[in-house]
C-alpha cells in the first residue's frame, strides 16, 4: 500500500507464533537469511548463551503489544558442552537455565522440531523468567559450536516484582540524555569573529601635478560682438 509506515505496523502488531510456525516459518526464514516481511524487526541476532535475563531485559524491549509479559524474541545458538553434542551449556551469571520439559512438535503427523521449556533459577528458586526454545531439524541449523535455535523469553504468569522490575529496565535506558559529541558540540558554538586583515587598504592619495579643469570656452559668436564693440563703440 502506497505510504504504508512499516515501523508503524508493527509497532501495533504483537508477534505471537505458534509452535508449528516457530519450526516451519521463522526459524527457517532466520536461517536462510530470507526476509520475514517485517517481523524480523522484533527478533533480536545476538547470542544470549551466559546471559542474566535481567541482561537481556536491560538492552532490548519488550515486543510491541507485549510489555505486561516482557516478551522478547532471539534468534540465537544454544551452545553445546565441549565434547558433548547432547548437551547444552545452560549457566547464566549467577543463575541457571533449567529445562522443564522437552516436546515434539509434529505437522501433519510428521515430526518438525520441539521446543525446550525453561526456567531461570538461582540457587534452585525460580527467579519468575521462562523461555520456549524452538529447534528445528533441518541440517543447516546444526553449527560447530551448537545449534541454532528460535527463543521466546518471557515473564512467568506468576513472576515476583522483582522479575517485573527486571523486565521494565530498558526503560532506563531510553531515558538516558543524548552524549553530546564533539561534533555536535562545535555546531553550537558561536561562529568565531573574522580576525583583522594585518595589511588593510591604505587611503588612496591624491595625485601629484593635478591639471585643473580648464573652463568652458565662449562661444565664437559672443567673441565677435566684443570686438566690434571695441572698434565702434557702443
Amino acid at each position: 500500500m502506497e505510504g504504508l509506515d512499516v515501523d508503524d505496523v508493527f509497532h501495533h502488531y504483537r508477534l505471537c507464533p505458534t509452535e508449528v510456525e516457530a519450526v516451519t516459518y521463522y526459524l527457517p526464514r532466520l536461517l536462510s537469511g530470507e526476509t520475514l516481511h517485517g517481523a524480523d524487526k522484533l527478533i533480536h541476532r545476538v547470542e544470549i548463551s551466559g546471559c542474566e535475563p535481567k541482561d537481556l531485559a536491560a538492552r532490548y524491549a519488550p515486543a510491541p503489544q507485549a510489555v505486561s509479559s516482557g516478551d522478547r524474541f532471539f534468534f540465537t545458538t544454544c551452545k553445546s558442552k565441549r565434547g558433548s553434542n547432547l548437551q547444552s551449556v545452560r549457566g547464566a551469571g549467577a543463575g541457571t537455565w533449567s529445562i522443564q520439559k522437552t516436546t515434539e512438535i509434529c505437522h501433519a503427523g510428521v515430526k518438525v522440531g520441539e521446543v525446550k521449556n525453561l526456567s531461570f533459577k538461582k540457587k534452585g528458586k525460580s527467579t519468575g523468567w521462562v523461555m520456549e526454545e524452538y529447534r528445528c531439524l533441518l541440517p543447516e541449523a546444526t553449527v560447530s559450536d551448537g545449534v541454532k535455535v528460535f527463543c521466546k523469553m518471557h515473564l512467568a504468569q506468576h513472576a515476583p516484582d522483582a522479575a517485573r522490575q527486571e523486565s521494565e529496565a530498558y526503560k532506563l535506558q531510553q531515558q538516558q540524555p543524548e552524549a553530546v559529541t564533539p561534533s555536535t558540540h562545535a555546531q553550537k558554538r558561536p561562529p568565531p569573529a573574522a580576525a583583522a586583515d594585518p595589511h588593510p587598504p591604505r587611503p588612496k592619495k591624491r595625485m601629484r601635478g593635478a591639471v585643473p579643469v580648464p573652463a568652458p570656452a565662449t562661444p565664437s559668436f559672443l567673441m565677435y560682438d566684443e570686438a566690434a564693440r571695441a572698434m565702434h563703440g557702443p
